[in-house]
């Protein structure tokens, strides 16, 4: 049987029998079997959930879910109200305010049977802000959650909230993960696993969304949406209330369906072109209000994300360290040159090596530990801020590459800003170290295209991490030596992974800016010795069982790529 001829490419035909196959043959791809799986295995069965009702929490906040209407259709709300009905934590209440031309009469019929409902007809459209601020108004509980009119929550969303509050009493700010549907029945697809509260990340892209959920006394703060983010606005106040609070928590369960159909942002991205532009008016506007610092935001390489330039602030000395131990003076001289790109000037090149090599004024001797030289080499810079490079250079891909990093690492939340590295297949040798992945830690997308568009675009973004490679970073001084430096208790990616925590100790952030990418030749350094990998998880013992705060723990760490870990 021919079926391009009974069924030819790209016909109506062959699209409507594709679909009626998928609806009754294959109903899940591959990648909804695998998260299926994940939801039967870990979201709560019908005995836990009435375990839930029955639950009595010492703190029982009143949640209020405030939404904006607009002209909704009914199935759509009849669904969404449902959701809320359905939930195992009943004090709640649902604010509504309706800025449809004509009020909506089913709606107004909702809080004559259940009181929870509060329901105001504006008069006029006053946007998505405005009309959210009109919602917020009837608000009298003790949390404030925001929901889209179309989209839906599951019945155990508001018990995890509830338990979250309960166990941080400090908490302003909470955040879920999330999914997609189009329908109320399913299927869900399209999870969107989370990692904790990453600043640099959000920057990038706003990838809290849903489901956000702000004390009352933090959106008093904020003022409520402003109406000149309307597109972004959700974005902005996300920006805005973390500059207000650090108590912010992230749970790591799905506790927000998301509505894709034809308008909406979740299925198409080009509804809404506009909001991608606000988005980067809201960068900017955070950046230069919590970090003081002037920045040039362009569009991502994937929808919703941003490639963000922090620019320096002045022109503080910035020192290179070449390990050219094994080097003959050629090659350093190669390397040398390659440094020399830059397009920053005041920096200074320090080199480890036994060689007599004019116009280089700090020569540094080789010592019998190579991480005793390096420690020798900081004391010896007189930069604020160094990079080791070493003999495996091959190419410098940006001639910003200097400042582009440093706009990021003179943040004093900072200690240390790593680089994507890649090899001569243009494949992926490091961009950034999952805490405890294969053991002690393993590199994320080891040997994958260099720029492919990844889950949360991690080679292509800005982005919070655990750990880098410390070789072809640039390591704030000050810190460094506070760490105290560079250890011999280890070996290869291990040292990389010790420094990395003692940054993280000192309550300093670890970024990493793949947009700045070195080309290497070889770097068997990165690798494991396997046999201290128990030494360091007992050294970093409080690290290793928290996990890591920046790759979600619904995420396998049995490998170096991404995949869901049932």
């Amino acid at each position: 049987m021919n079926i391009d001829k009974i069924l030819p490419k790209d016909s109506k035909r062959r699209e409507i029998m594709k679909k009626i196959y998928m609806t009754f043959f294959q109903k899940y791809t591959e990648e909804e079997k695998i998260y299926k799986k994940w939801i039967e295995k870990n979201e709560p069965n019908k005995q836990e959930l009435e375990e839930q009702r029955k639950a009595i929490f010492k703190n029982q906040p009143k949640i209020s879910i405030v939404v904006p209407v607009y002209n909704t259709p009914k199935k759509f709300f009849k669904e969404l109200v449902q959701s809320l009905q359905n939930q195992t934590y009943s004090n709640w209440e649902l604010c509504l305010a309706d800025g449809s031309p004509e009020p909506i009469k089913y709606m107004q019929e909702y809080p004559k049977k259940d009181k929870r409902i509060k329901y105001k007809i504006i008069g006029e459209n006053k946007g998505i802000s405005g009309n959210t601020n009109e919602a917020i108004t009837l608000v009298t509980g003790d949390f404030i959650g925001l929901l889209d009119h179309d989209d839906l929550l599951p019945p155990f969303s508001l018990y995890e909230i509830v338990k979250a509050i309960n166990e941080n009493p400090e908490v302003e700010f909470l955040y879920s993960d999330e999914d997609k549907l189009e329908t109320a029945k399913g299927p869900r697809y399209g999870v969107f696993f989370k990692p904790d509260f990453s600043p640099y990340t959000l920057n990038s892209a706003n990838y809290i969304c849903h489901f956000s959920i702000f004390k009352k006394e933090l959106m008093d703060k904020l003022q409520g949406f402003r109406s000149e983010y309307d597109g972004s606005q959700d974005f902005d106040i996300v920006a805005r209330a973390s500059e207000l609070t650090n108590n912010i928590i992230h749970i790591p369960k799905v506790l927000y369906h998301w509505r894709a159909h034809k308008n909406s942002t979740a299925q198409n991205s080009d509804s809404k072109p506009y909001a991608f532009e606000v988005g980067k008016k809201v960068i900017k506007d955070h950046i230069k209000r919590s970090l003081e610092t002037d920045v040039e935001v362009t569009d991502g390489l994937t929808p919703g994300s941003y490639e963000v330039k922090y620019l320096p602030k002045g022109e503080p000395k910035v020192s290179i360290i070449i390990d050219g131990a094994k080097l003959k003076k050629e090659k350093i001289l190669e390397i040398i040159e390659k440094i020399k790109i830059s397009t920053y000037k005041n920096y200074e090149i320090v080199v480890i090596t036994n060689e007599n090599i004019k116009d280089v004024q700090k020569i540094i001797k080789p010592l019998q530990g190579v991480f005793k030289s390096y420690n020798e080499a900081v004391t010896l810079c007189e930069g604020e801020y160094f990079i080791i490079i070493d003999n495996n250079l091959s190419k410098i891909d940006k001639p910003s590459y200097i400042e582009d990093l440093l706009g990021i690492c003179q943040n004093k939340q900072v200690g240390i800003v790593g680089t994507k590295l890649y090899n001569k297949n243009n494949e992926i040798e490091h961009c950034g170290i999952i805490l405890g992945m294969n053991g002690a830690g393993d590199l994320l997308y080891k040997n994958a295209p260099k720029n492919i568009g990844t889950y949360m675009q991690r080679l292509l973004i800005i982005h919070n991490v655990s750990c880098v490679y410390v070789k072809y970073a640039l390591i704030k001084k000050e810190t460094f030596i506070k760490t105290g430096g560079f250890t011999e208790d280890f070996s290869g990616m291990l040292v990389s992974i010790d420094t990395c925590l003692k940054i993280l100790s000192l309550n300093k952030q670890v970024v990493i800016n793949p947009i700045i990418s070195f080309g290497v030749e070889n770097i068997e350094q990165i690798q494991k010795a396997e046999s201290d990998e128990q030494k360091i998880q007992i050294k970093w013992k409080q690290f290793f069982e928290q996990g890591d705060r920046y790759f979600s723990p619904n995420l396998s760490k049995n490998n170096t790529g991404l995949s869901i870990d049932i």
